[in-house]
């Protein structure tokens, strides 16, 4: 099992942490934002897994290419691409299925 852990800033005076776990094939992304809290979709946790390191505060924003490899072939990666898809089509309704498919992949 590899894990990452980064700090990210959020809308709190407190930053964010979010964790990433690689284990085998499945790829588990974790957040104590309100969002992740609750098991939702949440921006901070794509954000890195898109590659973007905007709003990291913790001293690891070179790790962020290492957590978007840890994508390739997931449920995450499926589900991520599922949300895309929805948004460039801009279904509202597949969009809403699409987060919550994508939530549950990230959480399991």
């Amino acid at each position: 099992m590899k894990e990452l852990t980064f700090h990210v800033k959020g809308s709190s005076a407190e930053p964010y942490e979010v964790i990433i776990i690689k284990d085998g094939d499945s790829l588990t992304a974790l957040c104590s934002c309100p969002a992740g809290q609750h098991g939702n979709y949440c921006k901070h946790r794509i954000g890195i897994l898109e590659g973007k390191s905007a709003g990291i505060v913790s001293d690891n924003k070179d790790s962020v290419p290492t957590a978007v490899g840890w994508l390739a072939g997931t449920d995450v990666e499926a589900a991520l691409a599922e949300v895309r898809e929805a948004e460039m089509h801009k279904d509202k309704a597949a969009l809403a299925t699409a987060k919550r498919r994508l939530a549950r992949a990230m959480n399991s």
